[in-house]
């Protein structure tokens, strides 16, 4: 039985939703946009799929990404920490200093994601609008991947080629033979 994946943008709004309804305190201030970034980066990484996804990221650069300051976003990380959205904690470096935040999805969202899990899906049109492929964001290791295959696919400099000339002969062994198909 396959796993439903449920759409960003119905996680979001009913998140938002009973975020507020749930904890009043959460309803009108900067917790509610910390939630819904740190959902979308769950939501992200785990292609979909928010529980049993955790990721990394420093305070200091998810205050630059909200364009809060660091303190602040620590007072509201407390806020949704203790109201259950979010888990997160920062290992302990051996020079005694606190890492990179790890966060991953809390009991209140998880319960809300089962919550709306267990909602029968809607009917379908016969003709989909959307496109029906996933766009996700490269992960950290398909972007090395692909770094790593435009590299191969480079030329060599020219000062390279002037080094090694067997390299600059053994790539330019086509061109000859095109240029006399081209002729012909």
């Amino acid at each position: 039985m396959g796993r439903r994946v449920l759409a960003l943008d119905t996680i979001l709004s009913a998140t938002l939703y009973f975020a507020g309804k749930w904890h009043p305190e959460l309803k009108r201030n900067q917790s509610r946009d910390l939630l819904r970034f740190l959902i979308c980066r769950l939501y992200d990484e785990g292609r979909g799929q928010l529980v049993g996804t955790h990721f990394t990221l420093a305070q200091g650069t998810l205050a630059r990404k909200l364009g809060l300051s660091r303190q602040w976003i620590g007072i509201l990380l407390a806020r949704v920490r203790e109201a259950g959205w979010v888990e997160c904690y920062a290992p302990t470096l051996a020079e005694g200093m606190r890492g990179s935040t790890i966060f991953r999805a809390g009991r209140q969202l998880k319960r809300l994601l089962l919550m709306l899990l267990k909602t029968k899906p809607r009917k379908m049109l016969t003709k989909s609008a959307a496109n029906s492929r996933w766009q996700f964001s490269p992960t950290y290791v398909e972007k090395r991947q692909i770094l790593h295959q435009l590299k191969e696919q480079q030329l060599p400099s020219e000062i390279l080629l002037s080094k090694i000339p067997l390299l600059k002969l053994w790539l330019g062994r086509g061109e000859d033979e095109k240029s006399r198909t081209l002729c012909s």
